[in-house]
């Protein structure tokens, strides 16, 4: 039988890492190893995963000295994995007790897919009410046509932060990319639909965690990092086809422009004039076309915060 490893990365949420852990800890395929990896939370939360260092085969608790950030933290456990399956979980999230059997069943099933993800309930403390995201996908989906109708174009990613990857292709394809922030993950899902095809779990099988955190505040940077993101990927993943990259890249350019005009609209709709000021002085870079080359030019050479 295959091993799983689950690799969970905490930062400073100690409050709701409890019921993360017992979620885990109730599964019907249960995890050959967990590693959980503390950022150098404000607060230890060395107690909590105390209680639970007997209820898996093989746990590994493991706080930072410093802090790495989201890409440092993930890389750096999923450094530790042996198992043939890496699930990355999230610290605040609770996950169906069927969620890692279901997720390996799959990779069990289709041996070309680098990666399956699933449903989400993003019911709890979501402040827009009860939502299921459970979009109408196929069981697996070839790579590259996966990237063209859920990545290019878009404004956000379908597959969240939480799936389960083949080490084989973390071995070829890590590490998370510093330079992309809390974000890097989503392009690595972007770089693994270079590579391989993608399963789907077609069930919410997640309940996310809503709580507002400073990662999930607008911002200029983020929403030009995430543009920026897409435009490198799409050069990687086309480099061998110049019409469809330059078709992918058209569609590309469009949704910038679009996701700048719609947030441009957002800062005035709420008097936001700091964040009009900024977006009005980002205009003339957002629709020049040199300015997407995917190389970085369209937020490295912005003095915009993270």
């Amino acid at each position: 039988m295959t091993r799983i490893s689950v690799c969970l990365t905490h930062y400073d949420r100690p409050g709701k890492l409890s019921a993360t852990l017992e979620s885990l800890a109730s599964q019907t395929r249960r995890p050959d190893e967990v590693f959980l990896w503390d950022d150098c939370s404000p607060q230890d939360p060395k107690e909590i995963a105390d209680r639970f260092s007997g209820r898996f085969p093989r746990f590994v608790y493991h706080r930072n000295p410093r802090n790495l950030g989201m890409p440092g933290n993930l890389n750096a456990v999923i450094a530790q994995a042996t198992g043939d399956y890496v699930a990355n979980l999230h610290d605040a999230d609770v996950f169906h007790p069927q969620l890692l059997e279901k997720w390996a069943r799959m990779l069990d099933r289709y041996p070309t897919a680098g990666l399956v993800f699933c449903g989400l309930d993003a019911t709890r403390d979501n402040p827009a009410g009860p939502e299921m995201v459970v979009p109408d996908i196929v069981p697996l989906t070839p790579g590259p046509m996966f990237f063209d109708r859920w990545f290019v174009g878009g404004r956000r990613s379908i597959i969240w932060g939480t799936v389960m990857v083949r080490k084989s292709v973390y071995d070829r394809l890590l590490p998370f990319a510093s330079r992309y922030h809390n974000w890097a993950d989503v392009d690595m899902w972007m770089r693994i639909c270079r590579h391989h095809d993608i399963a789907y779990v077609r069930e919410p099988l997640i309940e996310l965690d809503n709580t507002h955190t400073r990662q999930r505040q607008f911002s200029w940077f983020r929403m030009l990092l995430m543009q920026e993101m897409c435009f490198a990927n799409i050069r990687a993943t086309y480099a061998d086809d110049q019409q469809a990259m330059q078709a992918a890249l058209d569609r590309q350019k469009q949704c910038l422009r679009m996701s700048y005009l719609r947030f441009l609209a957002g800062s005035i709709k709420w008097f936001d004039f700091p964040r009009l000021w900024t977006g009005l002085g980002l205009g003339a870079r957002v629709f020049r076309s040199d300015a997407t080359t995917g190389d970085g030019r369209l937020v490295n050479c912005l003095s915009i915060p993270a």
